[in-house]
Protein backbone atom coordinates (compact mmCIF):
# COMPACT_ATOMS: atom_id res chain seq x y z
CA UNK A 1 0.00 0.00 0.00
CA UNK A 2 1.22 3.40 -1.11
CA UNK A 3 0.58 5.61 1.78
CA UNK A 4 -0.71 9.22 0.38
CA UNK A 5 -1.59 11.18 3.69
CA UNK A 6 0.75 9.00 6.31
CA UNK A 7 4.12 9.32 4.07
CA UNK A 8 6.57 10.11 6.89
CA UNK A 9 7.14 6.95 9.72
CA UNK A 10 6.40 8.49 13.08
CA UNK A 11 6.44 6.95 16.69
CA UNK A 12 3.10 5.52 17.60
CA UNK A 13 4.52 4.00 20.81
CA UNK A 14 2.08 6.04 22.86
CA UNK A 15 -0.87 3.98 21.60
CA UNK A 16 0.36 0.78 22.24
CA UNK A 17 -1.16 -1.50 24.33
CA UNK A 18 1.07 -1.79 26.85
CA UNK A 19 1.11 1.40 27.91
CA UNK A 20 -2.31 3.73 28.27
CA UNK A 21 -4.67 1.38 26.12
CA UNK A 22 -5.41 -2.09 26.45
CA UNK A 23 -5.72 -4.68 24.16
CA UNK A 24 -8.64 -7.15 24.76
CA UNK A 25 -7.16 -10.58 24.21
CA UNK A 26 -7.55 -12.46 20.65
CA UNK A 27 -8.07 -9.07 19.37
CA UNK A 28 -4.92 -8.23 17.24
CA UNK A 29 -3.93 -4.28 17.45
CA UNK A 30 -4.39 -2.33 14.26
CA UNK A 31 -1.42 -0.60 12.84
CA UNK A 32 -1.86 2.90 13.82
CA UNK A 33 -0.19 4.48 10.33
CA UNK A 34 -2.71 2.17 7.95
CA UNK A 35 -5.79 3.49 10.64
CA UNK A 36 -4.76 7.17 10.26
CA UNK A 37 -3.99 6.98 6.24
CA UNK A 38 -7.61 5.12 6.00
CA UNK A 39 -9.35 7.73 8.06
CA UNK A 40 -7.31 10.59 6.14
CA UNK A 41 -8.53 8.98 2.85
CA UNK A 42 -11.88 8.91 4.29
CA UNK A 43 -12.32 12.38 5.43
CA UNK A 44 -10.99 13.00 1.86
CA UNK A 45 -14.01 11.96 0.18
CA UNK A 46 -16.44 14.49 2.86
CA UNK A 47 -18.12 17.52 1.65
CA UNK A 48 -17.47 19.05 5.91
CA UNK A 49 -14.59 17.36 7.89
CA UNK A 50 -15.92 19.30 11.24
CA UNK A 51 -17.96 17.50 14.08
CA UNK A 52 -18.18 14.48 12.58
CA UNK A 53 -20.16 11.50 14.06
CA UNK A 54 -17.62 8.12 13.76
CA UNK A 55 -18.84 4.72 14.22
CA UNK A 56 -17.34 0.88 14.15
CA UNK A 57 -19.35 -1.71 14.64
CA UNK A 58 -17.12 -4.44 14.96
CA UNK A 59 -15.12 -2.65 17.77
CA UNK A 60 -13.57 -5.91 19.85
CA UNK A 61 -11.38 -3.97 22.30
CA UNK A 62 -12.10 -0.67 20.08
CA UNK A 63 -8.19 -0.19 20.07
CA UNK A 64 -8.68 0.92 16.54
CA UNK A 65 -11.46 3.56 17.39
CA UNK A 66 -9.75 5.15 20.11
CA UNK A 67 -6.33 5.50 18.06
CA UNK A 68 -8.80 7.21 15.58
CA UNK A 69 -10.60 9.43 18.11
CA UNK A 70 -7.47 10.40 19.64
CA UNK A 71 -5.31 11.39 16.42
CA UNK A 72 -8.56 12.84 14.66
CA UNK A 73 -9.68 14.13 17.69
CA UNK A 74 -10.12 18.12 16.08
CA UNK A 75 -12.85 16.50 13.46
CA UNK A 76 -14.86 14.53 15.77
CA UNK A 77 -17.89 14.91 18.18
CA UNK A 78 -19.27 11.48 18.53
CA UNK A 79 -17.81 8.55 18.35
CA UNK A 80 -19.86 4.59 18.94
CA UNK A 81 -18.31 1.67 19.07
CA UNK A 82 -20.52 -1.52 19.07
CA UNK A 83 -19.88 -5.55 19.10
CA UNK A 84 -21.16 -8.55 19.48
CA UNK A 85 -18.81 -9.59 22.38
CA UNK A 86 -19.67 -8.81 25.63
CA UNK A 87 -16.12 -9.87 26.76
CA UNK A 88 -14.30 -7.72 24.51
CA UNK A 89 -16.55 -4.50 25.34
CA UNK A 90 -15.19 -4.09 28.85
CA UNK A 91 -11.84 -3.39 27.35
CA UNK A 92 -13.39 -1.11 24.59
CA UNK A 93 -15.23 0.80 27.27
CA UNK A 94 -12.06 1.88 29.06
CA UNK A 95 -10.40 2.71 26.01
CA UNK A 96 -13.10 4.86 24.99
CA UNK A 97 -13.42 6.14 28.21
CA UNK A 98 -9.79 7.87 27.66
CA UNK A 99 -10.90 10.15 25.12
CA UNK A 100 -12.44 11.99 27.83
CA UNK A 101 -10.70 14.22 29.88
CA UNK A 102 -11.79 13.24 33.42
CA UNK A 103 -10.81 9.95 32.60
CA UNK A 104 -7.29 10.68 31.17
CA UNK A 105 -6.63 13.45 33.75
CA UNK A 106 -7.38 10.48 36.40
CA UNK A 107 -5.20 8.40 35.09
CA UNK A 108 -2.41 10.59 34.96
CA UNK A 109 -3.19 11.64 38.55
CA UNK A 110 -3.06 8.24 39.54
CA UNK A 111 0.37 7.55 37.75
CA UNK A 112 1.75 10.59 39.41
CA UNK A 113 0.94 9.47 43.05
CA UNK A 114 1.43 6.40 43.58
CA UNK A 115 4.76 4.98 45.33
CA UNK A 116 6.37 2.29 43.30
CA UNK A 117 10.12 0.59 43.28
CA UNK A 118 13.19 2.25 40.84
CA UNK A 119 11.74 -0.23 38.22
CA UNK A 120 8.19 0.17 38.34
CA UNK A 121 9.12 4.38 38.65
CA UNK A 122 11.11 3.89 35.11
CA UNK A 123 7.69 2.29 33.90
CA UNK A 124 5.66 4.62 35.17
CA UNK A 125 7.25 7.49 34.14
CA UNK A 126 7.02 6.19 30.83
CA UNK A 127 3.66 5.35 30.75
CA UNK A 128 2.90 9.41 32.13
CA UNK A 129 5.08 10.87 29.40
CA UNK A 130 2.46 8.63 27.03
CA UNK A 131 -0.80 9.80 28.94
CA UNK A 132 0.22 13.35 28.93
CA UNK A 133 1.42 13.59 25.08
CA UNK A 134 -2.22 11.71 24.21
CA UNK A 135 -3.96 14.53 26.82
CA UNK A 136 -2.40 17.41 24.61
CA UNK A 137 -4.39 15.83 21.40
CA UNK A 138 -7.68 16.24 23.19
CA UNK A 139 -6.88 20.02 23.70
CA UNK A 140 -6.41 20.26 19.75
CA UNK A 141 -10.39 20.09 19.11
CA UNK A 142 -12.98 21.63 18.39
CA UNK A 143 -15.64 19.54 20.18
CA UNK A 144 -13.52 19.20 23.85
CA UNK A 145 -16.78 17.15 24.84
CA UNK A 146 -17.37 14.24 23.21
CA UNK A 147 -20.57 11.88 23.27
CA UNK A 148 -18.83 8.74 24.02
CA UNK A 149 -20.77 5.36 23.65
CA UNK A 150 -20.29 1.73 23.47
CA UNK A 151 -22.88 -1.34 24.10
CA UNK A 152 -23.52 -4.53 22.77
CA UNK A 153 -24.66 -4.88 19.68
CA UNK A 154 -25.47 -7.31 16.55
CA UNK A 155 -24.93 -5.26 13.56
CA UNK A 156 -25.96 -8.65 11.02
CA UNK A 157 -29.57 -8.55 12.67
CA UNK A 158 -30.29 -4.64 12.49
CA UNK A 159 -28.86 -1.09 12.68
CA UNK A 160 -28.32 0.50 15.90
CA UNK A 161 -30.42 3.55 16.94
CA UNK A 162 -28.09 6.41 16.19
CA UNK A 163 -28.43 8.29 12.87
CA UNK A 164 -26.26 10.76 10.34
CA UNK A 165 -22.56 8.77 10.99
CA UNK A 166 -19.96 10.07 8.71
CA UNK A 167 -17.49 7.83 9.13
CA UNK A 168 -17.67 3.79 9.65
CA UNK A 169 -14.62 2.06 9.94
CA UNK A 170 -14.35 -1.32 11.22
CA UNK A 171 -12.27 -4.52 10.88
CA UNK A 172 -14.14 -7.58 9.76
CA UNK A 173 -13.81 -10.75 11.47
CA UNK A 174 -11.27 -12.13 9.39
CA UNK A 175 -13.28 -12.93 6.68
CA UNK A 176 -14.57 -16.25 7.85
CA UNK A 177 -18.35 -17.44 8.80
CA UNK A 178 -16.41 -19.58 11.89
CA UNK A 179 -15.30 -16.19 13.22
CA UNK A 180 -18.57 -14.16 13.12
CA UNK A 181 -20.99 -15.32 15.91
CA UNK A 182 -24.66 -15.02 16.02
CA UNK A 183 -27.24 -16.78 13.52
CA UNK A 184 -26.23 -15.73 10.24
CA UNK A 185 -28.09 -16.61 7.41
CA UNK A 186 -26.26 -14.46 4.38
CA UNK A 187 -22.93 -13.16 4.16
CA UNK A 188 -22.07 -11.12 7.40
CA UNK A 189 -20.53 -8.13 5.07
CA UNK A 190 -23.72 -8.17 2.92
CA UNK A 191 -25.85 -7.70 6.20
CA UNK A 192 -23.58 -5.18 7.91
CA UNK A 193 -23.80 -2.77 4.82
CA UNK A 194 -27.80 -3.16 5.26
CA UNK A 195 -27.59 -1.99 8.30
CA UNK A 196 -24.76 0.52 8.25
CA UNK A 197 -26.63 2.39 5.14
CA UNK A 198 -29.39 3.30 7.77
CA UNK A 199 -27.35 4.73 9.83
CA UNK A 200 -25.65 6.81 7.66
CA UNK A 201 -25.99 10.64 6.60
CA UNK A 202 -26.49 10.00 3.07
CA UNK A 203 -24.91 13.20 1.82
CA UNK A 204 -22.02 13.16 4.00
CA UNK A 205 -20.44 9.96 4.82
CA UNK A 206 -17.79 7.26 3.92
CA UNK A 207 -17.54 2.98 5.38
CA UNK A 208 -14.37 1.72 5.27
CA UNK A 209 -14.06 -1.96 5.34
CA UNK A 210 -11.01 -3.29 6.21
CA UNK A 211 -11.07 -7.24 5.65
CA UNK A 212 -9.32 -10.39 4.33
CA UNK A 213 -7.91 -9.54 0.58
CA UNK A 214 -10.14 -12.34 -1.09
CA UNK A 215 -13.27 -11.03 0.46
CA UNK A 216 -15.56 -9.35 -1.86
CA UNK A 217 -16.93 -5.83 -0.89
CA UNK A 218 -19.35 -4.68 -2.52
CA UNK A 219 -23.44 -3.76 -2.48
CA UNK A 220 -26.20 -1.94 -4.48
CA UNK A 221 -26.68 1.16 -1.75
CA UNK A 222 -22.54 2.00 -2.10
CA UNK A 223 -20.14 2.32 -4.63
CA UNK A 224 -16.44 2.00 -4.17
CA UNK A 225 -14.33 4.51 -4.45
CA UNK A 226 -10.56 3.29 -3.79
CA UNK A 227 -9.54 0.21 -2.86
CA UNK A 228 -6.06 -0.84 -1.21
CA UNK A 229 -4.27 -4.03 -0.10
CA UNK A 230 -2.04 -4.53 2.87
CA UNK A 231 -0.08 -7.50 2.90
CA UNK A 232 -3.25 -10.12 4.25
CA UNK A 233 -6.02 -6.96 4.26
CA UNK A 234 -7.60 -5.03 2.09
CA UNK A 235 -9.56 -1.93 2.46
CA UNK A 236 -12.13 -1.04 0.67
CA UNK A 237 -13.86 2.72 1.23
CA UNK A 238 -17.33 2.92 -0.24
CA UNK A 239 -19.98 6.15 -0.29
CA UNK A 240 -23.61 5.59 0.19
CA UNK A 241 -25.93 5.92 -2.99
CA UNK A 242 -28.91 8.58 -2.61
CA UNK A 243 -32.15 6.66 -1.34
Amino acid sequence: MKFKFETLKKDYSDFSSDKVLVNAPRTPAFPVRIASEIMARCLSFLKSTDHLTIYDPCCGGAHLLTVLGFIYSTNLTKIYGTDIDKSALTYAQKNLNLLTDETLNQKIKTLQSVNKSQEEQTQSAEVLHSAKRLAALLLDTKAPQKEVQCFPWDITEGPPFFKKVNIVITDLPYGNMAHWQGDIREQPAKLLLDHIYQTLDLNNSVVAIICNKNERIAHQNFIQVNRLKHGKRQIVILQPLSA
